[in-house]
């Protein structure tokens, strides 16, 4: 649902109300302009109860995250020194594809959409994180939010 309602006017037998309709997955939504004005305030509600929940907890997460998926960086290349005993070489090669798993899909995704801003940290802020991609951090904010 990410195009807007197009405006639509319906037949009634009283005078002809104005409604927004949007077919999604097959099936046509239509609501009222004050059937989209309460939705809209309905999401604007949920907006500010999540960023009034914000806070050390969410912090404290990211920051975890970035910790384990370094180190699961740093111990995957160290294991793979030993690489010619394959143990070694598989358990490298786990450690780090799953730190690149993290470092893109936990980590990078979430602080290019600017998840972690409201922190003030600009090694996490959507502005200036780059990250080990086959495209370039502003190249992707312009690309997958479009």
């Amino acid at each position: 649902m990410t195009d807007i309602l197009e405006p639509t006017e319906t037949t009634t037998t009283s005078p002809q109300q104005r409604t927004l309709s949007k077919t999604v997955g097959g099936k046509t939504v239509t609501l009222t302009p004050e059937q989209a004005e309460a939705f809209g305030r309905e999401l604007d509600a949920l907006k500010e109860s999540v960023i009034a929940d914000l806070g050390e907890r969410d912090a404290t997460y990211i920051r975890n995250m970035i910790k384990a998926q370094r180190g699961l960086e740093i111990g995957g290349r160290a294991l793979l020194f030993g690489g010619i005993f394959p143990p070694f070489w598989l358990a490298g090669t786990a450690m780090l594809g799953l730190s690149k798993i993290i470092d893109n899909m936990e980590i990078g995704h979430n602080v290019m959409h600017g998840q972690y801003d409201w922190m003030g940290d600009p090694t996490i802020s959507s502005t200036g994180f780059e990250w080990d991609n086959a495209c370039p951090g502003d190249q992707w904010r312009h690309s997958h939010n479009y």
